[in-house]
């Protein structure tokens, strides 16, 4: 009954994020908040009062950092300090080493199991009934599993919620290794095929977090079944080409399968399973119907991406567009900020005198200085013409008011010819700023834009500011 109840917590658990304590000093507690981040404290009161526990324990690594995450709740009524740090200590041993079993302690015996940088445990009384050790374990087992899978169900959660009746590409493939996973025991990564590589789209709850938006080198077996260079293949412990130094690195063998929608393949998925046993029979065919059953899908969902990219980006030049330029200042929750308006001068001139061509040359040139000169948090956009804007999140008038000066250095100072034919480029710029020119973000664009004008009306190739609200 507990294993349900604690079943139905955990499938549910991405509604209950709260604070993750981390290290040996997490909050010790009777009848209190644990500070549980995915199973709430309730559900690991109500499992000390099933076994008349002393106390609940739950030790892991970070996958993000490698740090310690603990949480317990404990009858601080009935054990001493010394008591709680002991058992913290055996239950991160545990953690690191694999290990499960039972034991005697100070104050009881304690029930535990270790693996995959996930530590358990529940301390019996003294006293208490042998008989319900099995019980004891079984419901362990399962408070276990729903600690080693809260990554995965909160990455799919987050996933499922990007909106729209169209699953995301992230969400089909969390779902296709959290599938396999389950099915196999296995490790399993899934990568999707995009024209910068391979990019790793999936992680099973087992595998390595840290694999998540990293791209598997291009030799890899991963990268080269994705990228339909070979078929089906099998590797030695490594088929992603040492994306992240692993410390889960195995000797085992891993089956990469392409991921085929029709006669495309969209992606690759490697699967490791946990105790190096090929897999045959049933098994194997229950992973190749999973595989064939979210090809699809990754390519529908591959292809949505597209064209939503395609609907906010300036074909010229492959910045955002205006629309994609108001998603970007909408993405972050920033209290400071600042954006600037620039503007090509005398364009008119150089496309009745170089021809229209000349002209998107020059605006393609122009969009290739400022991605390289803003930051990678920084959003640069074409919103029409010959007008472009750069966003910069968390950034100061003055820092914007440099960045806009070093942007029309480098454009002056950087040749441009066409046709074999030389022809000065210059841009002028307006800046604008939250909170120093304004209070409110959405006064920024028209303030930027008269600020530009200012620049424009005094000599071009120059860079004017907002005026700066009275303190």
């Amino acid at each position: 009954m507990i294993g349900f109840v604690l079943g139905l917590v955990v499938g549910g658990a991405a509604a209950w994020i709260v604070v993750r304590p981390r290290g040996a000093g997490a909050a010790t507690a009777t009848g209190g908040a644990a500070g549980a981040h995915l199973l709430p404290d309730p559900a690991l009161r109500w499992l000390m009062r099933a076994h008349g526990a002393l106390g609940v324990w739950i030790a892991e690594r970070d996958p993000d950092d490698g740090g310690p995450v603990a949480e317990r709740v404990v009858d601080v009524e009935r054990l001493e300090v010394a008591q709680i740090a002991a058992i913290n200590r055996r239950v991160e041993h545990a953690r690191d080493q694999a290990q499960s079993g039972a034991e005697r302690v100070d104050g009881g015996t304690l029930v535990y199991r270790g693996a995959n940088d996930v530590g358990v445990a529940l301390l019996l009384p003294d006293g208490a009934d042998p008989a319900a050790l099995a019980a004891v374990e079984a419901d362990l087992q399962h408070l276990f599993e729903g600690v080693r899978r809260r990554p995965q169900i909160v990455a799919l959660a987050q996933a499922s919620g990007q909106g729209g009746a169209l699953e995301s590409l992230e969400s089909v493939a969390l779902r296709l290794a959290y599938q396999l996973e389950r099915a196999t025991g296995a490790d399993v990564v899934v990568g999707a095929e995009e024209p910068g590589g391979t990019r790793i789209v999936g992680v099973s709850a087992g595998a390595d977090q840290r694999l998540r938006g990293t791209y598997a080198a291009p030799e890899s077996d991963l990268a080269r079944v994705a990228g339909g260079h070979v078929a089906q293949t099998s590797a030695v412990a490594d088929p992603l080409g040492g994306v992240v130094a692993d410390r889960r690195r195995r000797a085992t063998r891993a089956l990469v399968l392409p991921l085929e929608a029709g006669r495309r393949i969209v992606g690759a998925v490697a699967i490791w399973p946990r105790e190096g046993v090929e897999l045959v029979g049933p098994q194997l065919a229950e992973v190749l119907e999973a595989v064939a059953n979210a090809a699809p899908r990754m390519s529908e969902a591959q292809e949505a991406d597209a064209r939503q990219a395609n609907a906010l980006t300036d074909p010229l030049t492959s910045l955002p567009n205006r629309r994609g330029l108001e998603i970007a200042t909408r993405r972050f929750d920033v209290q400071d900020a600042a954006l600037i308006a620039c503007d090509v001068d005398n364009f008119k001139v150089l496309n009745d005198t170089l021809g229209h061509a000349a002209g998107d040359a020059a605006l393609a040139h122009f969009a290739r200085l400022l991605r390289e000169q803003v930051r990678g948090t920084d959003t640069a956009a074409r919103t029409g013409g010959e007008e472009f804007a750069v966003w910069l999140p968390n950034t100061s008038l003055d820092v914007a008011r440099q960045v806009a000066e070093r942007i029309r250095i480098k454009l002056g100072t950087t040749s441009w010819d066409w046709q074999g034919r030389r022809w000065p480029l210059s841009a002028s710029f307006g800046v604008a700023s939250c909170p120093e020119t304004s209070r409110h973000r959405d006064n920024l664009p028209a303030q930027a834009d008269a600020a530009l004008y200012v620049a424009k009306s005094t000599g071009r190739n120059r860079v004017e500011a907002a005026a700066r609200l009275q303190s």
